[in-house]
């Protein structure tokens, strides 16, 4: 594709999202949000990130920190709102972070602004009350795929030799993963394969990760992983494909055609409302806390 047609594909896809989010609003007056932290001060909005809490919950409280999907390409935090919001009121202090987008930059770019946000957060820990020894981390789609390079680069210091990127300093005792984008190759009708990469990372040692990134688990330990996805989620072969890769501990979760609604890509996501959605919520948290 085109950066042309990224970008009007991006338009069309937030139009989306949009009408979807406005329909879906409610009162959230119960909770506590602090919106549009920069953890890089440059003033890009790729780079702020939202801590939602209900007032209730003290510093002992699980933190979960979320990365939103979107392709690579579209949304920033405010499209996983809903969902934060019923994770706060789980009794988590839910961070949410943004990151640049394709095709303004790249996947090693993004996976850097993960990572940065990430220190940021462990370096500001206790100026937001954020207890990092109970700490989980969730993504969907892209930001799925975000979520699993910033654990195996978090946990391998080779990985964070080959790509140039700093740990965080935050141990993960879990993570959930919804939908996972694992395929930064395809060439159906929305591929950024020719945009994930740029003449700067031809030929680096990081290349191949970003080209293949399920290599990514040879070289790495991953936490115990919560993945899940359903039979009209349109790449569920990518969820299927990690899983079948994995060697650390998991919990795999699959739902089947429903007769009342469609259970569609990211819809635990995008529709926190439905039954299935409050299954995978609970699952979620009691695979946290085993943890």
């Amino acid at each position: 594709m085109s950066k042309i047609g990224v970008l009007i594909w991006r338009k069309l896809f937030e139009k989306g999202d949009e009408k979807r989010i406005t329909k879906q609003k409610q009162d959230i007056s119960d909770l506590m949000i602090m919106k549009d932290i920069a953890y890089i001060d440059d003033d890009e909005q790729g780079h702020l990130l939202d801590v939602y809490r209900l007032p209730t919950t003290d510093e002992t409280a699980p933190v979960m920190i979320n990365i939103h999907g979107g392709g690579l390409f579209a949304s920033y935090k405010e499209v996983n709102a809903h969902f934060n919001y019923e994770w706060a009121r789980m009794g988590y202090r839910v961070v949410s972070i943004s990151y640049r987008r394709i095709p303004e930059t790249t996947l090693w770019h993004q996976i850097d602004d993960v990572m940065s946000a990430l220190r940021f957060i462990r370096a500001n820990a206790e100026t937001f009350g954020l207890n990092l020894d109970r700490c989980y981390l969730t993504g969907d789609s892209a930001g799925a795929l975000l979520s699993l390079f910033a654990l195996s680069i978090n946990g391998s210091e080779k990985l964070q030799q080959t790509f140039g990127i700093k740990g965080t300093g935050i141990r993960f005792r879990a993570a959930g993963l919804i939908s996972i984008m694992l395929d930064t190759q395809r060439l159906d009708l929305h591929s950024l394969s020719n945009m994930v990469t740029n003449k700067a990372d031809k030929g680096k040692a990081y290349e191949k990760y970003l080209l293949g990134p399920v290599s990514l688990l040879k070289e790495t330990e991953l936490p115990p992983l919560y993945l899940v996805t359903s039979k009209e989620d349109v790449i569920r072969k990518d969820t299927m494909k990690l899983k079948s890769h994995l060697t650390s501990e998991y919990r795999y979760k699959y739902f089947s055609k429903n007769k009342g609604r469609k259970l569609l890509h990211v819809f635990s996501v995008a529709y926190p409302m439905y039954p299935e959605s409050k299954e995978v919520f609970q699952e979620m948290d009691s695979f946290f806390k085993e943890h």
